[in-house]
Protein backbone atom coordinates (compact mmCIF):
# COMPACT_ATOMS: atom_id res chain seq x y z
CA UNK A 1 0.00 0.00 0.00
CA UNK A 2 1.42 3.46 -0.86
CA UNK A 3 2.46 5.56 2.09
CA UNK A 4 -0.26 8.14 2.68
CA UNK A 5 2.19 10.31 4.60
CA UNK A 6 4.51 10.60 1.56
CA UNK A 7 1.53 11.54 -0.62
CA UNK A 8 0.55 14.29 1.81
CA UNK A 9 4.07 15.74 1.88
CA UNK A 10 4.16 15.87 -1.94
CA UNK A 11 0.77 17.57 -2.10
CA UNK A 12 1.32 20.18 0.62
CA UNK A 13 4.74 21.03 -0.78
CA UNK A 14 3.09 21.89 -4.09
CA UNK A 15 0.24 23.96 -2.64
CA UNK A 16 0.56 27.71 -3.00
CA UNK A 17 -2.72 28.70 -1.35
CA UNK A 18 -1.94 27.84 2.25
CA UNK A 19 0.85 30.31 2.92
CA UNK A 20 2.02 29.45 6.41
CA UNK A 21 3.82 30.96 9.32
CA UNK A 22 5.93 34.10 9.24
CA UNK A 23 8.05 34.22 6.12
CA UNK A 24 10.08 37.37 5.43
CA UNK A 25 7.49 38.55 2.88
CA UNK A 26 4.74 38.27 5.47
CA UNK A 27 6.37 40.33 8.24
CA UNK A 28 4.94 43.55 6.79
CA UNK A 29 1.55 41.87 6.33
CA UNK A 30 1.49 40.84 10.00
CA UNK A 31 2.37 44.34 11.16
CA UNK A 32 -0.65 45.73 9.28
CA UNK A 33 -3.10 43.86 11.48
CA UNK A 34 -1.42 44.61 14.80
CA UNK A 35 -0.92 42.20 17.65
CA UNK A 36 -2.97 39.01 17.53
CA UNK A 37 -4.48 37.70 20.72
CA UNK A 38 -4.09 34.03 21.46
CA UNK A 39 -6.58 31.51 22.77
CA UNK A 40 -5.56 29.09 25.50
CA UNK A 41 -4.92 25.58 24.16
CA UNK A 42 -7.80 23.16 24.56
CA UNK A 43 -7.35 20.67 27.38
CA UNK A 44 -6.55 17.34 25.72
CA UNK A 45 -8.66 14.37 26.81
CA UNK A 46 -6.97 11.42 28.54
CA UNK A 47 -4.55 9.68 26.18
CA UNK A 48 -4.15 12.78 24.01
CA UNK A 49 -1.46 15.46 23.71
CA UNK A 50 -1.22 19.11 22.63
CA UNK A 51 0.58 19.76 19.34
CA UNK A 52 1.75 23.32 18.77
CA UNK A 53 3.39 25.33 16.00
CA UNK A 54 4.61 28.62 17.45
CA UNK A 55 5.72 30.03 14.09
CA UNK A 56 2.44 29.42 12.23
CA UNK A 57 0.60 30.20 15.47
CA UNK A 58 -1.74 27.43 16.59
CA UNK A 59 -2.30 24.49 18.90
CA UNK A 60 -4.39 21.36 18.37
CA UNK A 61 -5.01 18.19 20.36
CA UNK A 62 -4.19 14.75 18.93
CA UNK A 63 -4.08 11.17 20.21
CA UNK A 64 -0.79 10.50 21.98
CA UNK A 65 0.06 7.62 19.60
CA UNK A 66 -0.26 9.86 16.52
CA UNK A 67 2.96 11.46 15.28
CA UNK A 68 3.50 15.15 14.55
CA UNK A 69 6.24 16.55 12.32
CA UNK A 70 6.57 20.31 12.28
CA UNK A 71 8.34 22.99 10.29
CA UNK A 72 8.06 26.76 10.51
CA UNK A 73 5.45 26.65 7.75
CA UNK A 74 3.23 23.71 8.72
CA UNK A 75 2.60 20.76 10.99
CA UNK A 76 1.67 17.31 9.68
CA UNK A 77 -0.03 14.89 12.07
CA UNK A 78 -0.27 11.22 11.10
CA UNK A 79 -2.38 8.46 12.67
CA UNK A 80 -0.65 5.38 14.03
CA UNK A 81 -2.59 3.17 11.57
CA UNK A 82 -1.31 5.34 8.66
CA UNK A 83 -4.87 5.86 7.38
CA UNK A 84 -5.12 9.56 8.29
CA UNK A 85 -2.79 12.52 7.77
CA UNK A 86 -3.56 16.15 8.62
CA UNK A 87 -1.47 19.10 7.41
CA UNK A 88 -2.10 22.47 9.10
CA UNK A 89 -0.75 25.90 8.12
CA UNK A 90 -1.66 29.59 8.29
CA UNK A 91 -2.14 32.43 5.82
CA UNK A 92 -1.68 35.98 7.10
CA UNK A 93 -1.46 37.63 3.68
CA UNK A 94 -4.13 40.00 2.39
CA UNK A 95 -5.91 37.03 0.82
CA UNK A 96 -5.99 35.24 4.15
CA UNK A 97 -7.35 38.30 5.91
CA UNK A 98 -10.03 39.11 3.34
CA UNK A 99 -11.53 35.91 1.89
CA UNK A 100 -14.39 34.16 3.64
CA UNK A 101 -13.76 30.66 4.98
CA UNK A 102 -16.07 29.21 2.29
CA UNK A 103 -14.33 30.93 -0.60
CA UNK A 104 -10.92 30.02 0.76
CA UNK A 105 -11.93 26.36 1.03
CA UNK A 106 -13.12 26.26 -2.59
CA UNK A 107 -9.93 27.93 -3.82
CA UNK A 108 -7.78 25.52 -1.84
CA UNK A 109 -9.39 22.32 -3.16
CA UNK A 110 -8.76 23.55 -6.72
CA UNK A 111 -5.01 23.82 -6.01
CA UNK A 112 -4.43 20.18 -5.01
CA UNK A 113 -2.03 19.10 -7.78
CA UNK A 114 -2.82 16.07 -9.93
CA UNK A 115 -6.13 15.48 -8.17
CA UNK A 116 -8.69 13.50 -10.15
CA UNK A 117 -12.06 12.96 -8.54
CA UNK A 118 -15.28 14.50 -7.31
CA UNK A 119 -15.53 17.62 -5.14
CA UNK A 120 -18.59 17.81 -2.92
CA UNK A 121 -20.98 20.71 -3.39
CA UNK A 122 -21.87 21.06 0.28
CA UNK A 123 -19.76 23.25 2.52
CA UNK A 124 -20.22 22.45 6.20
CA UNK A 125 -18.77 23.78 9.45
CA UNK A 126 -16.85 22.34 12.39
CA UNK A 127 -19.52 21.99 15.05
CA UNK A 128 -18.38 23.43 18.35
CA UNK A 129 -15.51 25.48 16.91
CA UNK A 130 -15.07 29.00 18.26
CA UNK A 131 -13.98 30.25 14.82
CA UNK A 132 -15.69 30.85 11.52
CA UNK A 133 -15.09 27.54 9.74
CA UNK A 134 -15.71 25.80 6.44
CA UNK A 135 -15.26 22.16 5.43
CA UNK A 136 -15.23 20.98 1.83
CA UNK A 137 -14.64 17.29 1.02
CA UNK A 138 -13.51 15.57 -2.17
CA UNK A 139 -12.89 11.93 -3.11
CA UNK A 140 -10.39 10.78 -5.70
CA UNK A 141 -6.72 10.13 -6.38
CA UNK A 142 -3.61 12.28 -6.32
CA UNK A 143 -0.87 11.24 -8.75
CA UNK A 144 1.47 9.42 -8.71
CA UNK A 145 -0.55 7.20 -6.38
CA UNK A 146 -3.65 5.22 -7.31
CA UNK A 147 -4.72 5.23 -3.67
CA UNK A 148 -8.30 6.51 -3.42
CA UNK A 149 -8.55 9.21 -0.78
CA UNK A 150 -11.08 11.40 0.96
CA UNK A 151 -9.59 14.86 1.15
CA UNK A 152 -11.18 17.47 3.38
CA UNK A 153 -10.19 21.12 3.29
CA UNK A 154 -10.89 22.60 6.72
CA UNK A 155 -10.65 26.37 7.12
CA UNK A 156 -10.64 28.37 10.35
CA UNK A 157 -10.89 32.15 9.98
CA UNK A 158 -10.19 35.06 12.28
CA UNK A 159 -11.66 37.93 10.22
CA UNK A 160 -9.16 40.58 9.19
CA UNK A 161 -6.25 38.66 10.72
CA UNK A 162 -5.55 35.10 9.58
CA UNK A 163 -6.91 32.01 7.90
CA UNK A 164 -5.74 28.59 9.07
CA UNK A 165 -6.10 25.68 6.68
CA UNK A 166 -6.03 21.97 7.43
CA UNK A 167 -5.85 19.38 4.69
CA UNK A 168 -7.19 16.08 6.01
CA UNK A 169 -6.27 12.99 3.97
CA UNK A 170 -8.04 9.68 4.65
CA UNK A 171 -7.83 6.33 2.94
CA UNK A 172 -11.16 6.08 1.08
CA UNK A 173 -11.05 2.30 1.22
CA UNK A 174 -12.10 2.18 4.87
CA UNK A 175 -15.56 2.81 6.30
CA UNK A 176 -16.53 6.48 6.00
CA UNK A 177 -16.98 6.93 9.76
CA UNK A 178 -13.74 5.18 10.73
CA UNK A 179 -11.57 7.68 12.66
CA UNK A 180 -14.18 10.40 12.05
CA UNK A 181 -14.96 11.04 15.77
CA UNK A 182 -11.23 11.38 16.43
CA UNK A 183 -10.74 13.80 13.53
CA UNK A 184 -13.72 15.91 14.59
CA UNK A 185 -12.47 16.06 18.18
CA UNK A 186 -9.07 17.16 16.92
CA UNK A 187 -10.53 19.90 14.74
CA UNK A 188 -12.76 21.19 17.54
CA UNK A 189 -9.65 21.53 19.73
CA UNK A 190 -7.92 23.87 17.26
CA UNK A 191 -6.84 27.14 18.90
CA UNK A 192 -5.24 30.21 17.33
CA UNK A 193 -2.04 31.74 18.70
CA UNK A 194 -0.04 34.82 17.72
CA UNK A 195 2.91 33.81 15.53
CA UNK A 196 6.39 33.79 16.99
CA UNK A 197 8.48 36.42 15.26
Amino acid sequence: MPDLFRIVIVVVAALGVLQAGCSDDEESEISKVGVERGDAPARPPPGWKTVSNSFAGFTISAPRTWTAAGTRRRTVIRSDDRLVAVSISADRTARGRELSARRYARRTIRTVPNFVGIVGKRVSRIAGSRYESAVLTATGTVSPSNLSQRISVVIFRRPGRVIYGALVFRNAGVKPNFNEPTIQRMLRSFRAQPPER
